[in-house]
């Protein structure tokens, strides 16, 4: 189950109103799947099952006549938990080709949607700030162009349609220069009902604290694709409009990996409460699936199946009466009819993980509900299943499924950052308390519940039976201690070749260097204290760590941004090189909205780090400092430099937000999008 979360983390009261926008627009939980045309046999409790033909029919009436049940029985509780909420310039000729830099990513080779894109040599930007004169939200392609002289030149604004109808919510850009096809992706929210009072579904505390009134909501997730000429420049290409949520994309060379849910309305279930059997019966009798599987629009053409129901897998064992779809699609840019292959099963997805040859997806058999404070609380005994699939060109195929103990968290940004492949094993890092700490101020909070314990568990594919066995956890009998100091939480998780990386989150940041060389025997190699806490972690080579998070004062409250970098080349002793705090409490990264808010470049000695920030003279500054930060990190001495912050374009009018604020870098150039502009300048 996923809550889409694209506010800034520690602004609670702007978690609450996306939960009003998108209160009655079910995010159920659970389920799993298999490879059609394969045998499968579920040899665990989380295995899936391909569906024979009318087998996946079957499968969601017998789920629909449960869901009534449990209605008639308890009228009040809700089964899916709380809902989530071109003018052309004259060009340049490029120069040579020059090394160049993204946005992050978790995984080398495995791109993830954006704001800002490039090929080393073209740039598109989506702008996501720009209105239409009537008000209505008008994104914007934005394509710069490097010239034989180095510098980026704008050559190209394309709008993109306007959607009139809904609420639309950018996700960003994916790029397949080689293919010549771009692609912007977004989610849109459309009311389908009148405003609801107080429901029964929600927490009338929470729903009280709401600014607007509350919506049922249809979603659909909307894919933009744009034909690329020999220069860079855009055209638009087809428009797509899939049932559903976005939970994730990724890109491997040119075949674009989506993964969408979809909570569908059938007519049984908008049947008055209290409908006559008959009726039911009747209602329920004339169902097909086509009834809740997910469509795909292509511009004006007829909707058509995304998926064949022998296409999809169930959960036999799945006791949950929550009713999603989850569907992969892998979609072939290269391809002039945007070839694409589909697969999916009966059940939520709340995060995803890719490798790149293998697909991840987390998901629960138990939905979460949330607490008047607006926390999330997991039930008791709370388990995550996660589903492997191989991903081959276009082909998926189900491999496997495992179980771990807990949940992966409460921040949908760090969610994915909890799993990481090494040698084809899979480590996952859960929490298995009911509650936890999400912001900084939870840590000083009085009302916030103790901080959750945490669970790292191996998993490796049998060779046979599906199932995605454990081979070890941490902590263990041989090594008990636990994961995080005593009142302390797991804040930043990284994930790289045979060792693993932990921050907790408090007033003292040990920094925890797993060693998990021997998959079957998993230990705490060595930790280090430093004051103050990282939000994320990066890997600049294999024995330098780069940190961003916060600084954090006597009385355990957060202080300035706080940069560090960290020697691991020997595990067991991990030493602070150096630590620089960026202004006073208040302040922001970019990180703190997007796990790609920082791009870095190695150029000798030197790796080069962009890094948008909000930085404040003092607590509660009203007018802070906006701007990109650069900042050098010399490799080879060891050593973490501040250069001069790049200034955004200021507006009076607003308080500054990082939360469209991207970078990259293209040679000794900086490309710093703001507010929906583009920025250039040397680094």
């Amino acid at each position: 189950m996923s809550l889409e979360h694209k506010s800034r983390r520690s602004h609670r009261g702007t978690t609450l109103s996306l939960l009003t926008l998108v209160l009655l627009l079910a995010t159920a939980c659970g389920g799993g799947s298999s490879s059609p045309g394969s045998t499968a046999t579920a040899t665990n409790d989380t295995a899936l099952a391909a569906s024979a033909p009318g087998e996946l029919l079957d499968y969601v009436k017998s789920l629909l006549l449960a869901r009534d049940a449990q209605r008639q029985a308890a009228p009040g509780v809700s089964l899916d938990g709380p809902p989530v909420p071109g003018a052309s310039l004259a060009l340049s000729p490029a120069g040579a080709a020059v090394p160049y830099s993204n946005t992050t990513v978790q995984e080398p080779g495995v791109d993830e949607e954006d704001l800002l894109k490039t090929d080393g040599t073209s740039v598109y930007a989506l702008d996501t700030a720009s209105l239409t004169a009537a008000g209505q939200m008008q994104q914007r392609l934005l394509v710069y162009r490097r010239d034989a002289g180095g510098g980026i030149d704008p050559v190209q604004v394309l709008p993109l349609p306007v959607d009139p109808t809904g609420y639309p919510q950018p996700q960003g850009l994916l790029l397949a220069a080689a293919a010549d096809r771009a692609v912007a992706l977004s989610q849109t929210f459309l009311p389908i009902a009148d405003p609801l009072p107080c429901a029964l579904d929600f927490p009338c505390p929470l729903a009280g604290a709401m600014i607007y009134p509350a919506f049922a909501l249809q979603s659909s997730v909307q894919l933009q694709f744009f034909d690329l000429d020999a220069t860079g420049n855009a055209s638009l290409g087809k428009h797509v409009v899939i049932d559903g949520q976005f939970v994730g994309s990724r890109l491997i060379g040119n075949v674009m990996v989506l993964v969408t849910t979809y909570a569908p309305r059938v007519p049984y279930e908008l049947l008055p409460a209290g409908a006559p059997a008959q009726q039911k019966a009747t209602v329920l009798a004339q169902m097909t699936t086509a009834d809740f599987l997910p469509t795909w629009q292509a511009d004006a053409s007829a909707a058509e199946a995304l998926v064949a129901d022998t296409d999809c897998y169930v959960h036999p064992t799945n006791s949950s009466l929550a009713f999603q779809v989850t569907t992969i699609t892998t979609i072939d840019l290269a391809s002039p009819t945007l070839a694409r292959t589909s697969r999916c099963f009966i059940g939520g997805t709340e995060a995803i993980y890719m490798a790149p040859t293998n697909l991840y997806l987390a998901t629960t058999r138990f939905p979460f509900t949330f607490l008047s404070s607006g926390l999330i609380q997991y039930a008791p005994q709370f388990a995550t299943d996660i589903h492997k699939f191989s991903v081959a060109g276009t082909a998926i195929d189900y491999l496997a499924s495992g179980e771990v103990q807990g949940s992966l968290g409460w921040d949908e940004q760090r969610k994915p950052y909890m799993m990481g492949e090494y040698n084809g094993d899979l480590r996952v890092l859960s929490f298995t308390g009911q509650t936890g700490w999400v912001i900084p101020e939870d840590a000083t909070s009085s009302t916030v519940p103790p901080p959750s314990p945490a669970t790292l568990t191996i998993l490796r594919e049998s060779a046979s039976g599906q199932t995605l066995a454990t081979l070890a956890t941490l902590p263990n009998s041989a090594h008990p201690e636990p994961l995080g100091q005593p009142g302390e939480q797991l804040h930043a998780v990284r994930f790289t070749g045979a060792r693993g990386y932990l921050v907790t989150f408090r007033s003292v940041d040990p920094l925890y260097v797993l060693d998990l060389s021997d998959p079957t025997d998993p230990q705490v190699a060595g930790s280090l204290q430093v004051t103050g806490y990282s939000d994320y972690l990066f890997p600049l080579t294999d024995s330098l760590l780069f940190g961003v998070g916060r600084d954090v004062d006597a009385t355990n409250h957060p202080g300035g941004n706080k940069l560090g970098l960290f020697d691991v080349s020997i595990p067991a002793q991990p030493t602070a090189l150096a630590t620089l705090t960026v202004g006073a409490s208040g302040g922001q990264t970019a990180l703190d909205y997007s796990s790609h808010g920082l791009n870095w470049l190695q150029s000798g000695n030197v790796a080069r780090i962009g890094l948008p920030m909000l930085v404040t003279a003092a607590p509660g500054d009203p007018s802070p400092l906006h701007g990109l930060q650069r900042i050098e990190v010399d490799t080879q001495a060891g050593s973490l430099a501040l250069k001069a912050l790049l200034p955004a374009p200021s507006d009076p009018m607003t308080y500054p937000s990082l939360w469209g604020d991207r970078s990259l870098q293209i040679g000794s150039k900086l490309v710093y999008l703001t507010g929906g502009q583009v920025v250039v300048a040397d680094w």
